[in-house]
């Protein structure tokens, strides 16, 4: 893999832990504790989280940015310059319609992150409601994950195109022996057989030799058949 590629898909994922782990942690963690102190305590405790984690909050959201961007339009470079889908692998799949979705989805969940961890007046009605706009923020970051991992599917070639986006696997052939008997058959299971082929009036034939019936003794099985008159 290319390693700048690879160094700008460790920067999106540890951005999106970042941001994604805080949300969680502030919401099922922090805002219980505080709600337990008083006023003025639970305020003393709020700013002092605001002022160590809003560093964090603003590197996490410029990672994310910056590695999503540059990921997608290397990619699309990508399937442009190998022809995928004849070049309309893209719109085959919907994958422009997803990143939009993504991208939109991911601005409002930072306009919130941001704001929660805000002090200006024009944000301050989030911070009054913290449990709800946390909760909201987080399901956004969820769908955004999620649309992620889809679109990650959708990476493995242009054989997606023709198949509207789903994997398409086939099965590999068994090898099947010759009227000769070349080789042994191996089925599903790793056993190996040897050939049995059904003839016309019913006998079953097992490597070119005629089975004997099940309930035939052993010296009328190994009895030659007399030819009819």
């Amino acid at each position: 893999m290319d390693p700048t590629l690879l160094a700008l898909r460790w920067a999106h994922v540890l951005g999106a832990v970042i941001a994604m782990g805080g949300l969680v942690f502030a919401r099922f963690a922090l805002l219980p504790a505080v709600s337990e102190l008083d006023a003025s305590t639970r305020d003393r405790v709020h700013d002092a989280v605001r002022r160590k984690w809003l560093p964090f909050v603003i590197a996490a959201i410029t990672v994310l940015l910056a590695s999503g961007l540059a990921n997608f339009l290397l990619f699309n470079s990508r399937v442009k310059a190998e022809g995928w889908g004849e070049g309309r692998w893209m719109a085959v799949n919907g994958y422009h319609a997803l990143f939009g979705i993504k991208f939109l989805l991911a601005m409002v969940a930072f306009y919130l992150a941001s704001g929660l961890v805000g002090r200006g007046a024009g944000t301050q009605w989030m911070r009054d409601n913290r449990a709800t706009w946390l909760s909201v923020t987080i399901g956004l970051m969820l769908g955004v994950v999620m649309i992620s991992s889809w679109m990650r599917n959708l990476h493995t070639g242009e054989n997606l195109a023709d198949s509207g986006g789903g994997v398409s696997m086939t099965s590999a052939p068994a090898t099947a022996l010759d009227d000769a008997g070349a080789g042994p058959r191996t089925d599903a299971a790793g056993d190996s057989d040897r050939p049995r082929r059904d003839t016309p009036d019913g006998d079953d034939r097992v490597g070119g030799a005629t089975s004997a019936p099940a309930d035939a003794s052993p010296r009328e099985a190994a009895a030659p058949t007399e030819p009819a008159d």
